[in-house]
Order: C-alpha cells, then structure tokens, then sequence
C-alpha cells in the first residue's frame, strides 16, 4: 500500500509540473498532505509520516496563517525527525525538525514550552550530527536562555559539550 501511494505521489508530481503552476502544485501538495494528516493524526503511520510531512510542507504559507494547524504539523514534523534520528538518518532529521522549529509561533517559548523544549534539543542534536556545529550551537544557546529551570538545561549542557569537543577535534 505504501509502495503505490508513493508512486501515485510521484506520478501526479510529475503531471502537476508539467501541466500546471509551481505555485498550484505547491499548494496540491500541501492538500494532499493535510488529507494524509487528517486521516493519520493521533495514529502510528510507520515511514508513511515522510510522505505525509513532507506533502503538506510544501504549503508553509498556509500553514502559518492558521496556529492551531502549524503546532499540530510542527508535531508532525518532530516526530518524523525524531523517527528519522532513530534510523540515523540525521541530514533528514535536521530538515524535518528545522521545519518543525520555523513553524512554532513567535511566543512559543511562553506558549508551547515543552514543545520548543523538545524541539530544540532534537535540531541541535540533528544539528550537531550533520557537523553543523556553529549552528546546533546557536540552537542550543537559544533553549538555554529559555530554559526555566536546572533540569530542563542540562542535556543541552551535555549536548553543547559534546558539541564543542567534536568541533575542536574536527578542527584538528
């Protein structure tokens, strides 16, 4: 069944930009995903939550305008990245969960606490995986800032010193 979704995907991918606007098959994708989402949502969809994530991503403009949708997608998008870690498959990691980070609200420090908590110690491990060490840095000094107590700072203070021996020893 997955097989022929994915083939379907890719073969109305390929009618789409042949025949109509980028800006039209943007937004059949995004459509297409949120259909997927809305018949997965709460449920354990296996590898399936790449395609379904990675259909509706396409629409992050219509995603923002609605917040009730771009927390639930940026759930969505941490969990295909954390199941995406789990594989070792961190360059996908790190764009699932930059997606998931770019579509929280501006408060969301206040707001969603646990989720930017969550979030930003997944991107800065995915992060610091991809050797991307100055930017899994960044992230991770941002959620220390916001961190509201000892607990919640600690495994990225692991993290960063991880992230600061790996980047001395590949400066080596």
């Amino acid at each position: 069944m997955l097989c022929l979704s994915f083939c379907l995907v890719v073969f109305i991918d390929y009618c789409f930009s042949v025949v109509v606007s980028p800006f039209a098959a943007m937004k059949f994708h995004y459509h297409l995903g949120k259909v997927l989402y809305s018949f997965c949502d709460g449920k354990d969809v296996g590898d399936t939550i790449f395609l379904i994530a990675s259909q509706i991503n396409h629409g992050k403009e219509w995603i923002l305008r609605d917040k009730d949708l771009s927390i639930g997608i940026a759930e969505l998008n941490m969990k295909a990245g954390k199941k995406a870690l789990d594989g070792c498959d961190h360059k996908t990691a790190y764009s699932y969960l930059g997606a998931a980070l770019s579509l929280l609200p501006e408060d969301h420090w206040r707001s969603h606490y646990d989720l930017s908590l969550r979030l930003n110690f997944l991107t800065s491990s995915a992060a610091n995986s991809c050797c991307q060490y100055d930017e899994a840095e960044q992230i991770l000094r941002r959620g220390l800032t916001n961190a509201r107590c000892l607990d919640d700072q600690l495994p990225s203070y692991l993290l960063l010193s991880q992230s600061e021996c790996d980047a001395l020893l590949g400066a080596s």
